[in-house]
C-alpha cells in the first residue's frame, strides 16, 4: 500500500495563514491611514459635501411640505367643491319655488281699474274790479287810505323803470275819497327814508296833489344805491294812519325774512292793517323772496302780486 503525500495540505494552511495575515496587515494599515484620508484632495472637499448633505436634507423636508400642502389644498378643493355643488342644489329649488309662484301670481284675476272721473277744468282767475275801492296790479282792498313802501336799493337800479311805472300805475286810480302817502327806503349803509309828504301823515289823492307824488316818484329813480332795510321800512309804514300798505321790492332783506314775518305780524295782531306784496323784475328766479313777499302777505290779510319785464 503506498503512503499518502502529506505535503499538499501542509502547504494549503500555509497559503490560508499568509493570505489571512496579509489582510490583517492590509486593514491595520487602513485603519492607521483613515485620520489621512479626509485630508486628501481639496481642503474643501469634506465641507462642501456635508453642505450638499445639508442641502440635500432640507430639499428633502422642503419637499415633505410642499407635499403636505398639496394634500391640504386638494382636501379644500374637495369642501369647496361640496359646498359649489349644495348652493347650487338650493339655487336651483329656489329657481323652482320662484317659477312656481310666477305661475299662481299670473293665475290671480287682475281687478280692471274703474275709469278715472275727469275732473272739470279750474275756472280762470277773476281779477276783482267792482265792488272793491282799489284795484290795480292784481291787488284788491276796499281800504281808502295806502302807505306805497319803495325798495330804493341799489339792485333796482335794473329794474328802476318798472319800478316807477308800477308806483304810477297805483297812483293812477285813486281819487279824493283816497289818502296815500309814498315812502322809499334803501341801506347807505344805515337805514334811510324818503318820504311824500314829509312826516307820519297822509295826503289827500287831489289832482295837485297827485301830480306832485308822481314827480316825486320819477326822482326816486336817481337815488336807487345802497342795501334793502326791510323791516325798518315796513316799521316806519305802520306808524301811519293808513288802513292798508303796499310794499314793492325786488330782492331779499337785510334782516332775516322769518323774523319780519314775526315782528311784524306780531305788531299787527290788533292794528289788522291789509299788506300787500309786490314783487318787481325777475322774481320768478328769486324762490326766496317771493316766499317772503307771500308769506308776509298772507298772514298780514293782503295779497301777493308780481310784476315782470
Amino acid at each position: 500500500m503506498k503512503t499518502p503525500d502529506r505535503e499538499t495540505s501542509i502547504f494549503s494552511t500555509s497559503a490560508i495563514d499568509l493570505f489571512a495575515s496579509a489582510l490583517g496587515a492590509f486593514i491595520l494599515l487602513m485603519m492607521l491611514l483613515f485620520p489621512y484620508y479626509r485630508n486628501a484632495g481639496p481642503e474643501d472637499a469634506f465641507s462642501r459635501t456635508l453642505d450638499l448633505v445639508e442641502q440635500r436634507r432640507r430639499s428633502a423636508g422642503e419637499a415633505e411640505d410642499r407635499e403636505a400642502e398639496h394634500r391640504r389644498m386638494q382636501s379644500e378643493l374637495q369642501e369647496l367643491d361640496e359646498a359649489n355643488r349644495g348652493a347650487q342644489a338650493r339655487l336651483s329649488r329656489l329657481r323652482s319655488e320662484l317659477n312656481d309662484l310666477n305661475r299662481q301670481i299670473a293665475e290671480l284675476p287682475v281687478p280692471v281699474p274703474a275709469p278715472d272721473e275727469i275732473e272739470p277744468p279750474e275756472p280762470e282767475p277773476v281779477y276783482l274790479d267792482e265792488g272793491v275801492e282799489f284795484s290795480i296790479l292784481g291787488l284788491a282792498s276796499e281800504s281808502k287810505s295806502f302807505v306805497i313802501v319803495v325798495d330804493m336799493s341799489g339792485s333796482m337800479i335794473n329794474y328802476q323803470d318798472l319800478m316807477i311805472r308800477s308806483v304810477l300805475d297805483i297812483l293812477a286810480p285813486l281819487n279824493e275819497s283816497n289818502e296815500f302817502a309814498i315812502v322809499g327806503y334803501q341801506g347807505n349803509p344805515q337805514p334811510v327814508l324818503w318820504r311824500f309828504p314829509g312826516g307820519e301823515s297822509l295826503l289827500r289823492a287831489t289832482p295837485d296833489n297827485l301830480h306832485q307824488a308822481r314827480e316825486f316818484t320819477r326822482g326816486l329813480a336817481r337815488k336807487f344805491v345802497g342795501s334793502t332795510p326791510t323791516h325798518f321800512a315796513l316799521q316806519a309804514a305802520m306808524e301811519y294812519p293808513a288802513s292798508a300798505i303796499i310794499l314793492m321790492s325786488d330782492g331779499e332783506p337785510n334782516s332775516p325774512p322769518g323774523f319780519i314775518i314775526e315782528n311784524i305780524s306780531n305788531r299787527n295782531q290788533f292794528r289788522q292793517t291789509e299788506l300787500h306784496t309786490v314783487a318787481i323784475g325777475d322774481y320768478t328766479h328769486n324762490r326766496n323772496l317771493v316766499l317772503f313777499l307771500q308769506t308776509l302777505s298772507r298772514l298780514n290779510n293782503g295779497d301777493f302780486v308780481g310784476v315782470s319785464r
